[in-house]
């Protein structure tokens, strides 16, 4: 199953119905996730009465607490919270098919939320959603701001272009995306090396195509840097690992793992006591800095140039 959302979406008026519904286009701009355009004014929105199963949250309006089920839609240009959302993603986080969820518009804030088994938040630019929970296997889909979410049993966030995820903790078999354009700073990642060193856990831990700043990688943790992903400030423990096919700036190994794989380049790099950097074949790293009981290995194929011995 392919996990990201490539999607674009839009309020439509039903004649059928006579109601407001949330329709979905695949984006066309050479496969970047295009900009969310609200094809209605905001005046014929609120002229519209929406269906039970179509809930619009004013500007200056706030719902507290409610649950979402079985396709029903929340759109949020004033503020929701504590809502519980267990519908989105029933045909799969791939999936233009897809309805029901809550959409959180520009200006519109979404706070304590729990987005659960097959439910689907997606933050639109300018929206703002905050201290979510996202677990068995429901999913964030964020062109806006996300502030502390947390992810955990095959809970998923997708931050794509224009994206931005701050603060972000990734437990057991949790997920963050960082796609093309997207940013990630502030980081926990708690999950996505259970199956050893440099092993491919597709979908734990956290994926970059994107950019990654100040990530925190713990024990169990994985952060794997795809060839057009950036990373930087990043600091490393005992158990976790960074595996760079594209680049890694400032990284910090406390007993951490980094491994560069061909293509990858990491610079600025700082091995501390039982930490590891690992250069393989068609690899490259610059200004590395070992400390007492650090190790650099550069396999055949490999290039370490600057390094300084403490």
């Amino acid at each position: 199953m392919k996990r990201h959302l490539n999607t674009s979406y839009r309020l439509v008026w039903n004649h059928i119905t006579g109601t407001l519904v949330v329709a979905s286009e695949l984006a066309r701009s050479r496969g970047k996730r295009a900009g969310v355009a609200v094809a209605l004014s905001l005046a014929a929105v609120m002229s519209v009465p929406a269906l039970a199963a179509d809930i619009v949250v004013r500007p200056g309006e706030t719902v507290n607490g409610g649950t979402l089920a079985n396709h029903d839609n929340q759109i949020v240009f004033g503020t929701a919270n504590g809502m519980t959302i267990s519908t989105g993603l029933e045909l799969g986080p791939d999936s233009e098919e897809n309805t029901g969820g809550q959409w959180i518009q520009n200006g519109g804030i979404a706070g304590n939320t729990t987005v659960t088994t097959n439910g689907r938040q997606v933050v639109l630019e300018g929206g703002t959603a905050s201290d979510t929970v996202i677990r068995d296997g429901g999913g964030q889909s964020l062109n806006g701001l996300a502030v502390n979410t947390t992810l955990i049993n095959r809970g998923e966030q997708w931050v794509h272009e224009g994206g931005v995820a701050t603060g972000t903790i990734i437990n057991r078999d949790g997920y963050q995306s960082v796609k093309s354009g997207g940013l990630a700073t502030g980081t926990i990642i708690n999950t996505g090396s259970e199956g050893g060193p440099d092993s491919d856990n597709s979908y734990t831990g956290q994926k970059v195509q994107g950019t990654a700043e100040s990530t925190t990688i713990n024990k169990n943790g994985r952060q794997i840097i795809l060839s057009s992903g950036i990373a930087r400030d990043t600091l490393i423990y005992a158990g976790g690992d960074q595996s760079v096919h594209g680049r890694a700036l400032n990284t910090t190994l406390n007993g951490g793992y980094q491994y560069v794989h061909k293509d990858g380049l990491a610079l600025n790099t700082v091995i501390n006591e039982g930490g590891w950097q690992v250069v393989k074949a068609g690899g490259a790293v610059g200004n590395t800095t070992i400390n007492q009981n650090g190790e650099l290995r550069v396999h055949a194929g490999g290039e370490a140039t600057a390094v300084t011995q403490n």
